[in-house]
């Protein structure tokens, strides 16, 4: 029963050998290869049970194995980034093992709980590691999206709106900053009719009936933005609504124009030009 977890432990601890190496090194080699190197590490070990064999234990033995281990877990591109590997990966042998004797020194714990602890502690580091790139990715999406207030009407409509850098729209009567939001988010103001328009294929010709059928009070805000889509030479309409003003992190923005838009997507209801931010 021994040998068994003797072989585990050395398989453990020679692939978290490597893996240190590789991070330092920057040398992120496939784990297949790190697993082949802890293994060839592993049958290594077990010829140390084995007294007769003990010419295989010499210094020169040792580093023969230590470079056929280098040579099977990590690539290279030329002897010196080899040396260079081969250097790193010798000290942190030194550091590993050396902590490990010095535990084992110090407070008389047993080698296997002590190589049980490494583990658990390298499992640990990873499990943080993946931990923390999760925080980023949750930062990255707060970071990119912000909570807005439009006021329309007198009327405030709150959304959550996506801060997109291909969103550099503007209202080319008043060079007014376009924020693409859902029709529905309006819909207290535009009515039912505006919330369930096909606003993908716009026109003047669409845009003059839509105008025509509204209230005057609406109708006086409408403004026509021309874009054109990516790859295309075609030109294409948004209809937009002119905003009292919006408000971002508490602060009133003014000159603002609506694009009204049907886009399908659950994650946010506006598409916020980045250089509304510019002045807050």
């Amino acid at each position: 029963m021994y040998i068994e977890y003797y072989i585990i432990e050395n398989l453990l601890i020679n692939y978290i050998i490597i893996s240190c190496t590789s991070i330092l090194i920057k040398n992120y080699s496939i784990e297949k290869k790190k697993w082949l190197g802890a293994f060839l590490g592993t049958i290594y070990s077990i010829i140390y049970i084995y007294p007769s064999l003990e010419i295989l234990f010499t210094l020169p033995f040792k580093l023969i194995i230590m470079t056929f281990i280098t040579l099977i877990s990590f690539t290279y591109k030329n002897k010196k980034e080899l040396l260079r590997i081969s250097l790193v990966f010798y000290l942190v042998n030194i550091f590993i093992c050396g902590s490990t004797y010095f535990i084992i020194y110090f407070t008389g714990i047993e080698h296997i709980k002590v190589s049980f602890l490494i583990v658990c502690a390298y499992i640990s580091c990873e499990l943080l590691k993946y931990i923390y790139k999760d925080i980023k990715t949750l930062k990255y999406i707060k970071d990119i999206k912000k909570t807005i207030d439009i006021n329309l009407l007198g009327k405030k409509f709150t959304c959550e709106a996506l801060i997109d850098s291909g969103n550099l729209l503007k209202d080319p009567l008043g060079n007014n900053e376009v924020i693409i939001v859902k029709s529905k988010i309006l819909k207290e103001v535009i009515g039912d009719g505006l919330v369930e328009y096909d606003y993908e294929n716009m026109d003047v010709l669409k845009v003059q009936n839509i105008i025509n059928s509204s209230y005057e009070e609406l109708a006086s805000r409408f403004r026509l933005i021309p874009y054109k889509h990516a790859g295309s030479n075609n030109g294409s309409i948004i209809l937009g609504i002119k905003a009292d003003y919006i408000e971002i992190d508490k602060n009133k923005i003014g000159n603002v124009v609506i694009g009204l838009s049907n886009f399908d997507d659950s994650e946010y209801d506006a598409i916020l030009n980045p250089n509304i931010l510019q002045g807050i």
